[in-house]
């Protein structure tokens, strides 16, 4: 495999090259970069399955509009690779990519999408999840109050994996090894979903 730094422009980016035709692209949370623990093995499943992967680098300062931030990160990905229909990986604020996705049918994996009510983005990241027709897998922790099982349950084509007592990282606090088997449990879940939503 090969891996080599990117310019997006706007940010940096790596890419990782396995020389198949399908390719994931990893948006970041606000402050959770792609070297963080669920990106990084979520990268390292779709690799794994045979996936080549752009992952975005950079941060949200928040002193913007954050769909923008987001939406226009994730067009310069979509210019970076030749899949037309690439596996999106993306974690919180990165959910309001659900929009764009709808449009283009792009399957995603959400980790911690922001889908409670109440949430500043939670309208916005439900009304592009309840659009779309292609494949996604929601994750999320029942201790997130980011996160609402119920709600994610109106979005028909989607598999949802809840982590009992997951925060918003996905971690129990204060119990490491819950915590490294719910990392386990959810780079599983992305295993299969990316292996089954291409047939790789």
């Amino acid at each position: 495999m090969e891996m080599r730094e990117l310019d997006l422009g706007l940010c940096r980016a790596r890419r990782y090259a396995t020389g198949g035709a399908r390719w994931a692209i990893i948006l970041p949370g606000a402050m959770y970069l792609p070297d963080a623990p669920l990106l990084w093995f979520a990268r390292e499943a779709v690799l794994a399955s045979g996936y080549n992967a752009l992952a975005v680098w950079d941060t949200y300062h928040r002193d913007g509009d954050a769909r923008e931030w987001v939406e226009i990160r994730l067009m310069a990905a979509l210019d970076q690779v030749p899949d037309r229909t690439p596996l999106l990986i993306s974690k919180s604020l990165t959910s309001l990519a659900s929009r764009i996705a709808a449009a283009r049918n792009l399957p995603g994996v959400w980790l911690t999408p922001l889908v409670a009510a109440g949430h500043p983005a939670a309208l916005q990241v439900m009304e592009g999840l309840a659009a779309g027709r292609a494949p996604c897998l929601l994750v999320g922790g029942a201790a997130d109050s980011s996160w609402d099982a119920a709600a994610t349950r109106s979005v028909p084509q989607a598999t949802i994996v809840e982590i009992a007592d997951g925060d918003h990282a996905l971690q129990v606090p204060g119990d490491v090894p819950r915590s490294l088997q719910a990392l386990q449990t959810v780079t599983a879940a992305v295993a299969t979903f990316a292996k089954g939503v291409h047939g790789s």
